[in-house]
Parts: C-alpha cells; structure tokens; sequence
C-alpha cells in the first residue's frame, strides 16, 4: 500500500510540474509578444544574411531581454509560417546555431525551415497562446515549448515568438516515476509470493487438525 500510494503520489507530481511548465511557457511567451517591435520584425530579410541587417539585431536583443527574464528558458525565437505546408521557418532566433555544431546539423538563421507537422502546438499558437503537450526531441535537445502569436497593427497573426524550457528535469521525473510503478508492482508481487504459501500452510494445518 505504501508503495502504490508513492506511486500515485509521484504521477500527480509529474503531471503537477507539467501542467505548470506548459502555463509557465504560454504566461512568458504572452507577455514578451508584448516586447517585439512588430514594423521592425516584418521589415527582416528572409535570407541567412538577414542575420545582420540591423531589424534583426533589434528584434534580436528583445528576445535576450525575455531570455533573461527567465533563467528557465533555454532557447527563444520568433518562426512564420513557410510556402510548405507543416513547415515553418524562422525569422529571428536568439541562439541561431544549436550548440554542438555538426556538417548536417541545421541552422534557425533568417527563412530557415523548421519541421512543424507533428507538433500542433505550433500551428495553434495563430489563434491563441499553446504549449506542448509532450516532451520534444530534436537536433537542439529535449524540450518543452509554448508559443503565443505576435500580430500586426490590424490584428492578424503575422508570426509566433516561441520559449523552449529544457526538458531533461520532467524527462527524469518520469522515469523515476516509471521506477516507482516497477518497484510497487514488484513488492506486491513478492509478497503474495510469500503470503500464499504461509496461506497455504495454514489451510493444510487446519484440514489436518
């Protein structure tokens, strides 16, 4: 019984810190739309060179300013929707390249695509703030990401600013989690075993007697 209820005390835990991840990334990805200069971030140049023309370098040092607003946030970005459908492709990032750097490991650099067709998060985040609602795993690492829309001057969403948190301390949870259902279904199991046959024992005394 103790280790059943360490068990079922331990997934509350786990979706506990999970549901507050996701309204943590939403919360913090809502408030910094509020930082992005809008005129200055339709006016970067979709090309890897845009990296350097000065809106990007503006829009740049906003998405730091959020990035230190929250010692959490692993990465933050700004990312519109591409001519491929379930493709997006960033405008602005302000961590451009992963940080092990290999031959065939892609940028996030000015009209970069990025594979968003199995997460829908992303494409909600148009109509509304959103949040994974699992843990992602990509060239970058393990993360979970909400995402809010930035809108223009008339309303509609022109992109979404995105907050990845690292992923790693949920990840353990739950495997110390799956440890702990292991352990619970295994000492159950091992009592019975030793129970039935003192059962048995005592059955096979009485019908003696």
């Amino acid at each position: 019984m103790v280790m059943l209820g360490n068990f079922i005390f331990s997934q509350y835990r786990l979706r506990n810190a999970f549901s507050q991840a996701r309204e943590q990334l939403m919360l913090i990805a809502s408030s910094g739309v509020l930082l992005i200069d809008v005129e200055a971030l339709l006016s970067v140049p979709l090309v890897q060179s845009g990296e350097g023309s000065p809106e990007y370098q503006q829009i740049s040092r906003q998405l730091e300013k959020i990035k230190q607003s929250n010692s959490s946030i692993k990465y933050v970005y700004i990312m519109t929707p591409s001519d491929e459908p379930g493709f997006m492709q960033y405008v602005v990032d302000a961590d451009p390249v992963p940080e092990i750097i290999t031959a065939h490991c892609p940028t996030s650099l000015p009209g970069d695509k990025y594979d968003a067709r199995n997460l829908p998060a992303v494409m909600s985040a148009f109509d509304g703030p959103s949040a994974d609602k699992n843990i992602n795993h990509d060239v970058w690492g393990v993360f979970i990401s909400g995402y809010a829309p930035i809108r223009d001057n008339e309303g509609k969403p022109v992109a979404i600013l995105g907050v990845d948190f690292d992923g790693i301390f949920i990840q353990d949870m739950q495997k110390k989690a799956r440890k702990s259902g292991i352990a619970a279904l295994l000492t159950g199991f091992l009592f019975l075993v030793s129970f039935l046959p003192l059962k048995s024992w005592r059955l096979l005394a009485g019908l003696k007697s």
